[in-house]
């Protein structure tokens, strides 16, 4: 029995049946195309699971590269720690420690430039340059870093690590920016630790008064932390 034509009047009962009414008649009408278009459409469906799959083995190997680097930055350096414990990944000095951290980021960042743990990679190694006295080299990598991935978790303490680059690049202003966008507790970063560098940082530009208004703040706002001990032991200092 033929099949009973749809009618106008009844493709027209609400908007879901007449686009679907519309697509039928295109389809009668160019089946041979529907027919390659939808081979093309599962073509390109394959493809996007194996895109998927090499993305994911790429971040992968990017995420054991970035592993590999962050437990160097958390080795112990010879003699220079009390807690010192056999065995596991040491260095003889702390410049020899940094340099190893600098080479495995910058491996990971060219190799897989793109990948969450290479753009990850950009904190580690502005930390590493801070750490070997290159401040202008450390704050470019940390800039980079956070205009790529300014949602990361780790953005408030790359922001902490810009401002320490930036103070020992010669531009304490720049730092005191960072710091003060930190203190308004934005992120995981605890305010009263950027508060306490707005005030060190001061310090060490020769305002003490607006550092001692620093201290006093976080004695008052936070009264219980450790935070608060040591600006108690500056403001007895500066007083």
């Amino acid at each position: 029995m033929a099949a009973r034509r749809i009618t106008r009047k009844e493709m027209k009962r609400d908007d879901f049946v007449t686009a679907m009414g519309r697509v039928t008649l295109w389809m009668e009408k160019h089946a041979r195309e529907v027919l390659i278009l939808g081979g093309l459409l599962v073509a390109a469906a394959i493809a996007s699971v194996v895109v998927w799959q090499f993305l994911g083995r790429r971040e992968e190997k990017a995420s054991l590269l970035l592993a590999r680097g962050v437990e160097m930055f958390h080795a112990q350096v010879q003699g220079a720690d009390s807690t010192d414990r056999p065995g596991g990944l040491s260095y003889g000095s702390g410049d020899e420690k940094y340099r190893a951290v600098l080479d495995q980021m910058d491996a990971l960042i060219q190799t897989y430039p793109r990948s969450e743990a290479g753009r990850l990679a950009l904190y580690y190694k502005g930390v590493a340059l801070t750490s070997l006295r290159k401040p202008q080299d450390a704050v470019k990598a940390i800039q980079d870093f956070l205009a790529s991935s300014p949602g990361n978790f780790a953005a408030p303490m790359a922001r902490a690590a810009l401002a320490r680059a930036l103070d020992d690049a010669g531009e304490p202003q720049k730092a005191l920016e960072q710091y003060e966008q930190l203190s308004r507790g934005e992120g995981a970063y605890p305010p009263q630790a950027a508060l306490l560098e707005m005030g060190i940082c001061l310090e060490k530009m020769g305002k003490k008064n607006e550092a001692k208004k620093i201290y006093e703040r976080i004695t008052r706002e936070f009264p219980n932390s450790d935070y608060s001990q040591e600006a108690q032991g500056r403001l007895k200092k500066i007083s």
